[in-house]
């Protein structure tokens, strides 16, 4: 028989606190390569309470993927929001934020990505959040392609995401500097779009 799971306040404070610890584990070390000792230790829980929440270690990755893709929601809306940027100036500031993200030594590549390297072929409900979170980023730039004069703004959608997943898949293995201009390859793709 399952347990049901708390939902006070304070276990629902735990719950968070499993996901953030695994998360930041995950990031730096990889999905197979952290094991859920190490995520009690660090979220400072027992055994006993990891397994109410999360039975299974891969009930534990998808819930780190949908805080993955909610946290990021969450810090894109304050741009998304802004109403003195039009759609041009909105995906030029996603390209610049996530170029300097790229930087930053705690840059591992994104997380959905490296769970779908992992685990394809292995767990449909890790390869299913891989693919709301790979969706919902693509839903953002149609949004954005919408509100520009181009033609086909899904089309050019997609190329934008596959544009951001490149240069993050090439910082992630190079580790240095992108030597290219990124935002002039952005406004070179949506000239392609624009016109007749």
């Amino acid at each position: 028989m399952k347990q049901a799971i708390p939902t006070e306040p304070k276990k629902l404070q735990k719950r968070a606190q499993i996901i953030l610890a695994a998360f930041k584990l995950f990031k730096d070390n990889g999905f197979y390569a952290t094991g859920v000792d190490l995520i009690m230790q660090h979220a400072h829980v027992s055994k006993r309470t990891m397994y109410v929440y999360f039975p299974t270690k891969n009930d534990l990755i998808v819930a780190v993927l949908e805080h993955y893709r909610s946290d990021y929601e969450a810090k894109l809306q304050g741009l998304l929001a802004r109403s003195d940027l039009n759609s041009n100036e909105k995906i030029m500031a996603i390209f610049e934020d996530a170029s300097n993200w790229f930087l930053n030594p705690q840059f591992h590549g994104c997380l959905a990505v490296n769970a779908m390297g992992e685990f394809v072929g292995k767990d449909v409900n890790i390869e299913h959040a891989c693919r709301v979170f790979k969706a919902w980023e693509l839903s953002v730039f149609q949004a954005l392609a919408c509100g520009l004069p181009v033609r086909d703004p899904h089309g050019l959608a997609y190329k934008l995401l596959v544009l951001l997943e490149g240069v993050g898949a090439i910082a992630q293995v190079m580790r240095q500097p992108c030597p290219i201009d990124i935002k002039e390859m952005v406004n070179c793709l949506i000239e392609s779009h624009c016109g007749d």
